[in-house]
């Protein structure tokens, strides 16, 4: 391990703080094993491309702190809960969610071999044995019987437009179960397209929760769709055509 990597495992003092400020309370232990996968996360952003955070206490805010407060909307979530992080990359925010969430069960969803395998290594160092790594496409996934209409959420960050995002995870979630989309400021402009695709995949309610509370200076939103119907067999459609023609 280098010794930026061997830094994460050190936690800077404004991450319980701001963990706190934003309700979520963890263990120590909890907080050590964040601290070990963004060790590992980093180490191997050295060798390949995972993300583009280099600068350790941005990676913390950024990446460990922004994908915790999808916690406030599990709170009320029955243990044994599956849930699949669909288009996971470095594992964002699926990991985090699983380190803070031992009674729930995840998947992994990521098509690269190497993010997959880097997935793989954490989830072993770090003991995650409720966690299974998926190497596939959202899309084949969707269509797979192992994996559709499965789970009881499905969570994203940074995948693709609203209604191409709908389409690769609707497929994989239980009628009554729900989408947790992570979005930026340009959400209001993605909500006026995803009409079509909420009403062609089976979603029902949608509403959009901010991730922070006001003056903490961060505009992330989180976009919850409810499934209320089963999504019609043609969905998803084949890989690469959601992206090329969004519903």
């Amino acid at each position: 391990m280098t010794q930026d990597a061997a830094a994460g495992s050190s936690i800077p003092t404004f991450v319980p703080q701001e963990l706190e400020q934003l309700g979520i309370a963890i263990s120590a232990e909890e907080l050590a094993a964040l601290g070990a996968y963004l060790a590992a996360l980093l180490e191997a952003n050295e060798k390949f491309n995972l993300t583009g955070v280099r600068d350790l206490e941005q990676a913390w805010r950024r990446h460990v702190i922004d994908s915790l407060t999808l916690l406030a909307l599990m709170e009320d979530w029955p243990a044994g809960s599956a849930v699949i992080d669909v288009g996971s990359g470095g594992g964002l925010p699926g990991i985090p969610l699983a380190i803070t969430k031992p009674q729930f069960t995840f998947a992994l969803l990521e098509a690269t071999g190497k993010k997959a395998r880097f997935l793989e290594e954490c989830c072993q160092k770090l003991n995650l044995t409720h966690v299974k790594v998926i190497t596939d496409r959202a899309e084949k996934a969707g269509q797979n019987p192992a994996y559709r209409q499965r789970y009881d959420a499905a969570v994203a960050r940074g995948v693709g437009q609203l209604n191409e995002l709908l389409e690769y995870t609707l497929p994989l979630v239980k009628v009554g179960g729900q989408v947790l989309a992570m979005k930026g400021p340009s959400v209001e402009s993605e909500l006026e397209k995803v009409g079509d695709a909420l009403v062609e995949l089976g979603g029902g309610e949608i509403d959009v929760v901010p991730a922070y509370p006001e003056g903490f200076g961060v505009d992330t939103v989180i976009v919850r769709v409810t499934k209320a119907r089963p999504t019609p067999k043609r969905y998803p459609r084949l890989p690469g055509v959601p992206g090329q023609a969004p519903l």
